[in-house]
């Protein structure tokens, strides 16, 4: 079996990696923009631009290939005396002032703390997009300076920032004019304000992968990153501040710079199954079963046609098959990489992922004597960063785990077909997960 088994055409979802997602007010369609990623015979053929994907519904997408002009590429490919640039990471896409603006980046190496953000412009969300020029420029920069990738944009009372950085110096944000989407200073090496930056001494990769958004509901701003080796451990953890600039803090009250990692939504997990699928498809999604590696670089979304939160990240299929080891690092890596989407919900102010990938269940209530039964749990630990597996336990209507969570209907990837979930944290502070048991 072998990676190239996959294809993007057949299963769109495939090969997203650092995805986001847009609304269109025009054409009234889902617009999911992701890094670029070349895999022979994968349908991914072309090798840079940003490829796209489109939905009606955040179910049911459609590869569109890339989007970037053959001008854009060439110019933000340039390195000058250094070799150029291989492929473009981790675009956002908004539609502002009749046009559509992309951040993506482009980095001098993979690994190299040198990158540069760009700011590029269509009037179509299917591009041509062409370079307006470059937001934030962590070139020949001195000292614990943050790079310039994973570029995500937050609007607060009409002023738009820039939320970016990864691994190196922790994660910035930086305003920008609302006009033009540029620098509000003019400077695209000034660095505007730490937002998080992990604990000193402390040995866990990153943060990177960080957008925000503002829910009014709560009345918070939430700071989404992942932490963790990207080929495995990755996860996704949140941090709120009222603030639009912070400080950002985690459920203890400690500031996402250098005090907390932030609160642990998800990490890599494997539920419990009746059938063995490492040689079967799973579901209808071309999955070999091995469970879900590195949940991670996540964006909030908000459906304004369901009226649902939502939250667009990669994951990464756990099977043997795909996974390769580096004796160096020590360390394992899964290469079949997709792009899935959750159910958002919020819990006292903080946010819970539902455990299973949305595919279009309504609002319909669940009743606690519905809920009644064996169900399987699995939760996540704030230090650990293994995969988790779950636990079978029988859970009375009365159950904390029950009453306490948020109970709603879902689609159970592992048996293909529909289920209950529930999703919540326990007294410690720690995100459990669970879904019925079904005979």
């Amino acid at each position: 079996m072998k990676l190239n088994d996959c294809d993007v055409r057949s299963n769109p979802m495939f090969g997203s990696h650092d995805p986001s997602m847009m609304w269109d007010p025009i054409t009234n369609m889902h617009y999911s923009y992701s890094t670029d990623v070349f895999m022979p015979q994968s349908g991914l053929n072309e090798k840079r631009g940003i490829p796209l994907r489109v939905s009606k519904d955040l179910v049911h997408f459609q590869y569109e290939g890339t989007v970037l002009s053959k001008g854009a590429i060439e110019e933000a490919r340039d390195n000058k005396e250094y070799p150029k640039t291989f492929n473009f990471w981790a675009p956002y896409v908004e539609y502002v002032n009749g046009e559509y603006r992309m951040y993506y980046s482009a980095t001098k190496m993979f690994g190299s703390d040198e990158s540069k953000i760009w700011l590029a412009i269509a009037d179509d969300p299917k591009g041509p997009f062409e370079n307006r020029g470059v937001v934030m420029d962590s070139w020949n920069l001195k000292g614990n300076t943050p790079n310039a990738i994973d570029a995500h944009i937050i609007w607060e009372k009409g002023v738009p920032w820039l939320v970016y950085g990864s691994f190196f110096g922790g994660i910035y944000i930086k305003e920008l004019d609302a006009k033009t989407g540029m620098p509000k200073s003019g400077n695209p090496k000034e660095l505007g304000k730490c937002i998080a930056r992990k604990p000193n001494n402390e040995k866990l990769d990153g943060p990177e992968g960080a957008s925000v958004c503002y829910v009014k509901e709560t009345g918070y701003f939430y700071l989404f990153l992942s932490y963790g080796w990207l080929g495995d451990t990755y996860d996704i953890r949140v941090g709120r501040s009222q603030v639009v600039t912070g400080p950002y803090v985690d459920e203890k009250g400690k500031d996402l710079v250098e005090e907390s990692f932030g609160r642990k939504l998800a990490g890599s997990y494997q539920f419990e199954m009746e059938k063995k699928w490492e040689d079967k498809i799973a579901g209808d999604s071309l999955w070999r079963w091995g469970g879900f590696r590195g949940p991670g670089h996540g964006v909030p979304y908000f459906d304004p046609v369901t009226k649902k939160y939502f939250f667009v990240h990669h994951i990464r299929d756990g099977a043997k098959i795909y996974r390769t080891y580096d004796e160096k690092e020590e360390r394992n890596s899964y290469q079949a990489h997709f792009m899935m989407i959750r159910r958002m919900f919020f819990q006292d102010g903080w946010p819970l992922l539902s455990p299973e990938p949305y595919k279009g269940e309504g609002n319909a209530s669940v009743s606690l004597e519905e809920a009644e039964g064996e169900w399987e749990i699995l939760s996540f630990e704030q230090e650990k960063n293994e995969q988790v597996h779950s636990k079978r336990v029988f859970l009375k209507k009365d159950d904390e785990i029950l009453k306490k969570g948020i109970l709603h209907r879902c689609y159970d990837f592992e048996q293909n077909r529909e289920n209950l979930c529930v999703t919540g944290f326990y007294e410690t502070g720690i995100a459990y997960w669970g879904k019925l048991v079904i005979d």
